[in-house]
């Protein structure tokens, strides 16, 4: 009797957990859903009120204002990010990615805040990027705030992240299956039926509300209906791909470079978002399409817009733009401007055949597959960039050429820049890549499992006192330090058995020791030193702190520990 009201007490507290999570869900959807619909309302209203009088304007004053609005108001948003909101600065989605594999960390309410007043500022004044990146930000981060107010578990903070990401782009691209597979398959790499069961009902949530606020169900991009029958049509779709891969490509290796320069030659915020600005500007006058998020024009040309000068100077501008923004660090996305240039990328190759073959062709549905194609390019996620063209354009006829430009376009752009702008913050910030996040050694710090009780020697000590230190404990290695406890090198077991046989008693540590193969750190993850202990062919290393104080010893006997313990805790918590 004792034992069935045990078990239904706990299938009681299974069912209120269960409906709490649910809850939970629910409430970080349409929450996300409405954070999403007013950042997209406070960008559309920032663009009225800086951009658009610009552009109204003629004459030398027109110039002056294209110019001048986004360079001002770089600059000033430039100063209160330095001040006030540090955190904002740089690739939106390494920020949410690192969110998630430090369980909920980094999304702090100014992060979250700031995030939201300051980057529709900077679309609305000009800056050539998007708003779905800080849109996910806010959602993600409002979503383990709605988590941790309400008091759940540290698991569950981690996975309200990928929640509020697909909550996030459903709501502000009207995307929700492309949102769920966006932050399951390509952003987080986990396949957890209760994180998918998650993502799935705050997509649904956020749909809905997005809905609510616009009941017209208007698509943000429309496009003319598109199809092909004639096999030989997928020759001009696999060129689009190749030249989305191509485009793609060179942005992120002349981008992710000129970053990082331009933070170590330029480290003032302000003056590196005034030259982003001042860019952005300069380029509105080549082609003003390309100031702004640029949601227009990209429909422009999926509806079989555009000209070979328009599409050529749209291209150009944009790539360019696009590329000194990022790498300057002006606050916005990459989805919405890789959008673009795929589309204007699409139209040209489309407008050229038409002019030099003679060919008819539907513009159209190239700049339809073109856009597919750079956005896999850019943000390598391919399964997400068919999904999100299909329910951006609700146009099923293409998805066979569809899919051929993606993959096109994934492999060369891959084999043009192996990491993206997002891959390549992350690895500078020391978040690794997601294969490492998916494994528990991600979360774990070397000095957490390492061996703390060591057998050191000094240089000056001869193999008598060595052999006699020796007597009881014996390992591998030994670590060689120098007075202040520094490494100076390893004395291997079997060195010391060698010269013990040879008969070398005169013989000191310096004579027998020699220089470390590799060198753990006590603060890096577990997972980093044991791939970097893979790569070099050892199975053990001293582990040192900052100071290069040896502090320990790894060896594989503590590697299995710690797998053992962590496949325990995770039995545990699954059993209940």
């Amino acid at each position: 009797m004792a034992n069935i009201a045990h078990n239904r007490r706990k299938a009681v507290s299974t069912q209120v957990s269960r409906r709490s999570l649910l809850l939970l869900f629910v409430a970080a959807g349409v929450i996300s859903g409405a954070a999403a619909v007013l950042f997209h309302e406070w960008v559309l209203l920032s663009r009225k009120l800086l951009l658009a009088p610009a552009l109204g304007t003629h004459g030398f004053t027109r110039a002056l204002f294209i110019v001048g609005v986004p360079l001002v108001t770089a600059a000033i948003l430039g100063f209160v990010v330095e001040r006030f909101a540090p955190s904002t600065v740089g690739a939106n989605l390494a920020r949410v990615r690192r969110s998630y594999a430090e369980d909920g960390a980094h999304l702090d309410p100014r992060t979250i805040i700031s995030t939201f007043i300051l980057t529709p500022l900077s679309l609305g004044s000009g800056a050539p990027l998007g708003p779905e990146g800080p849109t996910v930000v806010v959602t993600s981060g409002l979503s383990v705030m709605v988590a941790r107010l309400l008091g759940f578990p540290r698991k569950v903070l981690r996975g309200m992240v990928p929640v509020g990401t697909a909550a996030g782009i459903a709501a502000i691209f009207r995307t929700p299956i492309t949102g769920v597979v966006f932050a399951l398959e390509e952003l987080f790499g986990t396949s957890s039926r209760s994180i998918l069961g998650g993502t799935l009902i705050a997509a649904v949530a956020a749909a809905v509300v997005q809905q609510a606020a616009a009941p017209d169900n208007q698509r943000l991009l429309p496009a003319a209906a598109a199809s092909w029958t004639d096999p030989r049509e997928m020759i001009g779709f696999a060129v689009v791909g190749v030249f989305a891969g191509l485009v793609s490509g060179v942005i992120l290796r002349v981008g992710v470079p000129l970053r990082e320069t331009l933070r170590q030659r330029v480290p003032s915020v302000p003056l590196r978002f005034a030259i982003g600005g001042a860019a952005a500007g300069i380029l509105g006058l080549v082609n003003p399409a390309v100031l702004g998020v640029g949601y227009e024009t990209t429909s422009f040309f999926l509806r079989g817009g555009g000209s070979l000068l328009f599409d050529a100077e749209a291209l150009g501008a944009k790539a360019v733009a696009f590329t000194l923004a990022t790498s300057t660090g002006l606050l916005g996305g990459t989805f919405a401007p890789s959008l673009f240039l795929g589309a204007a990328l699409g139209a040209l190759v489309g407008h050229a055949g038409e002019l030099f073959l003679g060919a008819q062709i539907n513009t159209g549905a190239y700049a339809l597959v073109g856009m597919g194609a750079f956005f896999a390019g850019t943000l390598r996620a391919p399964i997400a960039a068919v999904l999100i063209v299909i329910e951006l354009t609700n146009d099923y006829g293409l998805i066979a050429p569809l899919m051929l430009g993606v993959v096109v376009s994934n492999w060369i752009s891959h084999a043009i820049a192996p990491a993206t702008f997002e891959e390549d913050q992350m690895e500078r910030e020391g978040v690794g890549s997601t294969r490492e996040q998916r494994d528990v050694f991600s979360r774990i710090r070397v000095g957490e499992v390492m061996t703390r009780t060591l057998t050191t020697f000094t240089k000056e000590e001869r193999l008598p006192e060595v052999v006699e230190r020796t007597r009881e404990i014996r390992h591998s290695n030994y670590p060689v330090i120098d007075e202040q406890g520094r490494l100076t090198g390893i004395l291997r077991g079997e060195t010391i058995a060698r010269a013990v046989r040879e008969g070398r008693l005169e013989a000191t540590v310096a004579d027998l020791a020699e220089p470390p193969p590799l060198t753990g750190r006590e603060e890096e993850t577990l997972y980093q030193l044991v791939e970097r202990m893979a790569a070099s062919g050892v199975t053990r290393c001293p582990v040192v702190n900052r100071n290069g104080v040896v502090v320990g010893f790894l060896s594989p006997s503590d590697v299995v520990m710690a797998r053992l313990k962590e496949q325990t805790i995770l039995a545990d918590e699954t059993m209940r």
